[in-house]
Order: C-alpha cells, then sequence, then structure tokens
C-alpha cells in the first residue's frame, strides 16, 4: 500500500508533500517517511505509533483487544469474516470508541463497502502477515527490508491519539519521541475513541492545519 501511494505521487507529479494517516493509514505514512524522507515534508499519522524493527509481541492488554487480528489468521475466523463481515465490522465500531459516535444510517451506508469480497481477503492477509503467519510479497523485499532496518525517521510528525481508543490503546503509543529525529508531538484527544477524525473532527483539524502550517 506505500508502494501504491508512492506510484500515485509519482504518476501526479507530487515531488514534494504532507501525509496524513489513520490506523493502517498511518503504517502507510511511517513506510513514506522511511522511503522517501527527502519528499515527505510533515507527516500527521493518528492511533497507530511507531518504533524501530518488526512489531514486537504486544502486551497482554493489547492483545486482548486485538483479539480480531488473531481471529482472522485462523481458517475458521477467516471463513467467519467471509460469511459476516457486516456484524464482524459493527462489533468492532461498537467497541472501539465511546457509545453514541455513529448512528445505524451512518453504518449501513459504510457497510456496503464489505461486500466486496476483497475486503475480507486483503484484511485478513494483512494481519496474517503483520504477526508472521504469511509469507509476505517478494515482490516489496527490498522496501520491506529498508523499513525493518529503520532506527529512526526524520519527518517531522504529529501523531494524534484517542485517549479511549479500545483498538490501539493510549499507552501502546506513549515513549515514541526517541525515534523522530525531525521534531515529534503526541497529542491526546479527550473522549475520543478510535476515530479522532470523525469524533472530534474541529479538533483534529485544528492541530492538522496550526501543524502544517508551522
Amino acid at each position: 500500500m506505500a508502494q501504491d501511494a508512492i506510484d500515485l505521487a509519482d504518476i501526479l507529479n507530487l515531488g514534494k508533500f504532507a501525509v496524513i494517516g489513520h490506523d493502517w493509514g498511518a503504517r502507510i505514512a511511517y513506510v513514506l517517511a522511511i522511503a522517501i524522507p527527502q519528499r515527505v515534508t510533515r507527516m500527521v499519522t493518528i492511533a497507530v505509533g511507531w518504533q524501530p524493527g518488526e512489531l514486537p509481541t504486544p502486551s497482554l492488554k493489547q492483545a486482548q483487544a486485538y483479539w480480531y487480528q488473531w481471529f482472522m489468521v485462523t481458517e475458521r475466523g477467516r471463513e467467519m469474516v467471509r460469511r459476516n463481515g457486516k456484524a464482524f465490522a459493527r462489533i468492532q465500531w461498537n467497541n472501539w470508541s465511546p457509545p453514541g459516535w455513529f448512528d445505524d444510517a451512518e453504518f449501513e451506508r459504510t457497510a456496503k463497502s464489505f461486500e466486496n469480497p476483497d475486503w475480507s481477503e486483503i484484511t485478513w492477509h494483512s494481519y496474517s502477515v503483520r504477526w508472521g503467519e504469511a509469507d509476505k510479497d517478494p515482490r516489496y523485499a527490498q522496501l520491506d527490508r529498508r523499513i525493518t532496518a529503520a532506527q529512526s525517521i526524520s519527518v517531522p510528525t504529529l501523531m494524534i491519539q484517542g485517549d479511549s481508543d479500545a483498538a490501539t490503546l493510549p499507552e501502546s503509543t506513549e515513549g515514541k519521541e526517541k525515534y523522530f529525529t525531525g521534531g515529534y508531538a503526541r497529542h491526546v484527544i479527550q473522549g475520543v475513541g478510535h476515530f479522532p477524525t470523525y469524533e472530534a473532527p474541529e479538533v483534529v483539524n485544528k492541530l492538522v492545519m496550526e501543524f502544517l502550517r508551522s
């Protein structure tokens, strides 16, 4: 996905650009900052932190929050999500943020995208690769080695976290500033869960615009 972003920037002739990413998008942003730091001017990442090397086994508390990832790695879990993807996603929406952040109509509109058969296949494969339960795509081996070997990120970074995030726990993104040599700020939004851009759009917008303009 990071290579897709690089290819898109190339096609659009974007010499330099800022990157803003949430969750999987944050992981992509970190890769871009390592792979093409001369082109990424600034980076805003939301809900996911970064540290060098392969992803470590998370704490037991974080592993519990990531139950859906371990579930999808199993054949039974994959089959369940293939057959009941909508219900599976609804559980995550209900649990990852404080109650009331969305309504049924909003979920139904979004849930139409879960009907794409690629949704479950791409998702389970990503988690399987993430935790070493599936082979990585050899086409991106060189990029993967570079990312894994990186010990720091030089791109100025703003990291935004909801203090009530029940998917990627707030404590899992603490203490990361030592890995960022170009400047790093972490802002925690009170009463917000896993989707700060939706739950607190005005707060996020203000933080992002001030950061990009500074």
